[in-house]
């Protein structure tokens, strides 16, 4: 069963990809498309053009949808939908005035389809090879967002309403675009993927930006799930905990992802050394 699940997407993760596909693509709108087995839904719209009928939570039955052709085996990309005959019939086609589409799959870590990152636009605009690569990579970012994160019965997922549960409590805000800004700015693992010498053309400059950004959402996995357990473990909020976290870091001239990584294997290995102010309940 086919099922889309944003509330599980950090907000600053999913607006940094659909910026960034829309400047790949140079579209009208891009979105996060949403399926049921009856349903489709434009969860997420990031929109170059006032476009009347497109808008965030609009919702048509799935049949009617150009996502549920692709999915179904058609063309991933079409510049003349009007006379592609696996586009050219779509109701949401007939009444959006579509003239192009490119769209690729979102899949969870069992490969089950649970959204499509999309682009359309009432132009002919061509979606060649390396695009649509870039475009299945942005949607392999949100793909690695999905699910819970877990850290020795210790489970951080989004609730419905958006916010975030840790353990058997809940709260609006995990601070993960703080995580995220701190990962993108300066505490990377190792550093950022190297910038080549040479001047980058448009494509390979996206193609860097996917790369960070996969290298800094990887790394924040480990920071969040770090946050988990020393909200468990010390009390307090989650974005006390990662202030500890940060404040401790830095203090020890450490990279967050680093010490982060360390008070998660403590949850296992009580023999993991950690600094006084990570150990025990506060």
């Amino acid at each position: 069963m086919l099922r889309c699940v944003p509330t599980q997407l950090d907000p600053s993760t999913l607006d940094a990809v659909l910026s960034t596909a829309s400047a790949l693509l140079d579209m009208e709108v891009v979105f996060l498309g949403g399926l049921t087995e009856e349903t489709f839904t434009f969860e997420r719209i990031h929109a170059r053009a006032e476009w009347p009928g497109v808008f965030d939570g609009r919702q048509v039955d799935r049949t009617a949808s150009m996502c549920h052709r692709m999915l179904d085996g058609a063309p991933a990309a079409t510049s003349d939908a009007t006379a592609d005959p696996a586009y050219r019939d779509s109701a949401v086609r007939e009444e959006l005035g579509i003239t192009s589409y490119v769209g690729v799959p979102v899949r969870d870590s069992a490969g089950t389809v649970v959204a499509t990152l999309c682009g359309i636009d009432r132009r002919g605009i061509e979606i060649g090879a390396e695009a649509l690569q870039v475009l299945t990579q942005l949607a392999e970012v949100l793909a690695v967002q999905l699910g819970p994160l877990v850290a020795e019965r210790i489970v951080i997922r989004r609730t419905p309403q958006g916010g975030w549960q840790v353990g058997d409590q809940e709260t609006e805000d995990l601070t993960s675009a703080m995580v995220l800004a701190d990962l993108l700015a300066d505490e990377l693992p190792g550093g950022r993927p190297p910038r080549p010498d040479s001047d980058l053309d448009e494509i390979a400059q996206l193609k860097l930006s996917v790369r960070q950004l996969e290298h800094a959402l990887a790394a924040r996995v480990v920071v969040e799930q770090a946050i988990g357990v020393l909200t468990e473990r010390q009390g307090g909020t989650p974005r006390d905990s990662f202030e500890r976290l940060r404040k401790v870091a830095r203090a020890r001239g450490r990279k967050v992802h680093d010490l982060s990584r360390e008070v998660v294997m403590s949850a296992t290995d009580r023999g993991v050394p950690l600094p006084p102010e990570l150990c025990g309940r506060r």
